[in-house]
């Protein structure tokens, strides 16, 4: 329905002829019609399409239902994954998903979040790292923890007893991630305080001199597991500190581009415009015609 309604206008609808007195050619303005389980809405939508086509589609979720929404839909996915391996099986799936949908694998960006924490030196990463540790309390993560379980309070259990049973509390709020958490409480045995701290202290996979957290987002790019990243910072300064000392090394090994040749995020994300549902019927008809 909503590409639909993004698809109300073709793209040269707009013919500026004052001559005529044409503002528009109402041929190319379509109304939606759509008449549907939960909505109905006639259209057309009251703006142009925008200058990628149709806003670029993110989507975040590890549920079996998620998944192949996304394969379906999305132009980009969004993923935590605890580790390199769960990454890239996540990877190889929605890829192979995408193409039981007749999609083009590589139309489909996947881009796992990452924060990196990086140091000059050895001592110096390890100096940001304890920093990072230790703007992480208890009270915040269990509170964090709470979250993909529908803002559930998990004050109200022992820390050092087993994570308790939920059932299927979070499967109406972040099903998937909700899922992982249990099953890997399960899986390990895990307590309270370490599953809550499990998923609030950054991880060692991007923690590094600027050399080595580069190494770990080329290994994860070329083996399989991400099309690219979305950055998030930990410390205050982490994002300045990435942009200027791990980008330039991408930007060597040529696994960075050192300007932006597109106008859009679209264009930038590699991804094709849509095109419009009208022009493609049109064209579609006068191929039948021509043939």
């Amino acid at each position: 329905m909503v590409k639909g309604l993004w698809d109300s206008w073709e793209d040269d609808a707009f013919a500026y002829d004052k001559q005529k007195g044409e503002f528009f050619t109402p041929g190319k303005l379509h109304a939606l019609n759509h008449k549907g389980e939960f909505f109905s809405v006639k259209g057309p939508l009251n703006i142009a399409r925008s200058k990628q086509g149709q806003p670029v589609i993110f989507q975040a979720g590890t549920s079996e239902a998620g998944r192949n929404f996304a394969a379906q839909n999305s132009d980009a996915i969004f993923v935590h994954a605890e580790s390199f391996d769960e990454a890239r099986a996540y990877y190889q799936d929605l890829k192979q998903r995408a193409g039981g949908f007749d999609r083009d694998p590589h139309a489909l960006s996947i881009l796992p979040g990452i924060r990196p924490i990086v140091g000059r030196d050895e001592a110096e990463v390890e100096s940001r790292y304890r920093q990072a540790v230790e703007l992480v309390t208890i009270e915040d993560a269990i509170v964090a923890l709470g979250r993909p379980f529908n803002d559930h309070d998990f004050s109200q259990y022992p820390l050092d007893e087993p994570f308790p049973e939920l059932g299927d509390l979070g499967s109406n709020s972040q099903k998937g991630g909700s899922d992982r958490i249990k099953q890997l409480a399960k899986d390990e045995g895990l307590s309270l305080r370490e599953v809550a701290l499990r998923f609030s202290l950054p991880r060692r996979d991007f923690v590094g001199t600027p050399e080595q957290v580069a190494d770990a987002i080329q290994t994860w790019f070329e083996a399989g597991a991400a099309d690219g990243f979305i950055i998030n910072s930990v410390l205050p300064d982490g994002l300045q500190y990435f942009t200027e000392w791990v980008v330039p090394v991408l930007q060597r090994r040529g696994l960075f581009r050192t300007e932006y040749s597109g106008n859009t995020l679209r264009e930038n994300l590699g991804l094709e415009m849509p095109v419009n549902r009208h022009a493609k019927a049109v064209a579609h008809q006068s191929d039948e015609a021509v043939a």
